[in-house]
């Protein structure tokens, strides 16, 4: 196979292959289409590699190159993906020589993330890792209906969401108008604040809440004023990602979260998409059922000795042990580490 490496949106016969590509492709997102030059979150060098079989593409991969470091997509949002019936790690090689070709000398470290498995792929000169745990996500196969769906949730959570249904006091739309826009943005601006992360300024924040084409917004309404909104990120005929929230903290009484979740289910649902990641596993993901589904990472290191590699295999020894020890040892740890 060979590749095809863009560094911004594809035009002509590369835009009909690559959407020709996502027709036939398993487990198809918002960033891997070619909207991914156009997402106002993405920040640096961004590109796409193009895994080719004469004009047909196998695989695609989009990510960030900063120099001296490719990131392909994070453990909860793969951005990897590959045509059902191709050989994956032939696939997986002409993205890894597209890759290879975009970082050029300077290149030390390929991070990518896939949602498939590629047997093989240490031959490649990988060394894989399935994202499990914290770094996996719930997972709803949309196939199954939404009533399905429904009785898999947790009991609690069932029955939270019928109790606000029958109170009738939070109202599920879809965000259309600018001053809904300002609104949810303010809303937005408070809950980062709460959670000390900066905001998104506005300008990114109001280009994105415009993408209808990708992007699904729903917000919860109480007496004609926005409580919540719950943001999603989609391929059509693929899957719909969770993507992210903001809230109110005075009003979770009336379980707007919650009603915004099953609302997106059922729209998924009614939109013909394959499955809806929730985008995580914390507990108020679990209470939607579905599986928990883990994802691959795959790294390339090309430093001397692999010293990245051996880096990030010294952290994860001083994580386990540290998590091995006694809680008073840990304790004491924590209270002399506060002192520093």
């Amino acid at each position: 196979m060979d590749f095809k490496v863009l560094s911004k949106y594809p035009e002509n016969a590369e835009l009909v292959v690559w959407e020709e590509f996502l027709a036939h492709a398993s487990y198809t997102t918002h960033y891997t289409t070619p909207n991914f030059f156009t997402d106002p979150y993405i920040r640096g060098d961004r590109f796409s590699v193009l895994a080719m079989d004469g004009e047909k593409v196998m695989a695609v991969l989009t990510g960030v190159d900063n120099g001296k470091r490719i990131v392909s997509g994070m453990p909860v949002r793969p951005q990897a993906i590959f045509r059902k019936d191709s050989d994956r790690l032939q696939a997986l090689e002409a993205l890894k020589n597209g890759l290879l070709e975009k970082g050029g000398e300077s290149l030390e470290l390929v991070d990518l993330h896939t949602w498939e498995q590629v047997d093989g792929i240490e031959s490649l000169g990988f060394r894989a890792r399935e994202c499990v745990d914290a770094d996996s996500i719930i997972m709803l196969d949309l196939s199954l209906g939404a009533d399905a769906i429904f009785k898999g949730f947790s009991q609690t959570r069932r029955n939270e969401i019928r109790k606000e249904l029958k109170k009738g006091l939070i109202e599920i739309r879809e965000l259309e108008t600018d001053e809904q826009i300002r609104e949810l943005y303010e809303i937005h601006k408070d809950w980062n604040t709460r959670k000390g992360n900066p905001a998104d300024p506005f300008e990114d924040y109001e280009r994105a809440m415009k993408q209808r084409d990708n992007r699904a917004v729903f917000i919860a309404v109480h007496e004609g004023k926005i409580v919540a909104g719950s943001y999603f990120r989609f391929c059509p005929g693929g899957v719909v990602e969770y993507a992210a929230n903001n809230s109110l903290p005075e009003f979770q009484h009336l379980r707007p979260n919650d009603l915004i979740g099953w609302h997106a289910i059922q729209w998924a649902c009614a939109g013909n998409f394959t499955h809806f990641s929730t985008g995580g596993s914390h507990l108020f993901l679990r209470r939607f059922g579905g599986e928990v589904f883990s994802a691959w990472h795959y790294r390339l290191d090309r430093t001397f000795l692999r010293r990245h590699e051996v880096k990030e295999s010294l952290k994860q020894l001083a994580v386990r042990t540290y998590l091995a020890l006694p809680d008073g040892a840990r304790n004491r740890i924590k209270q002399a580490l506060g002192k520093a």
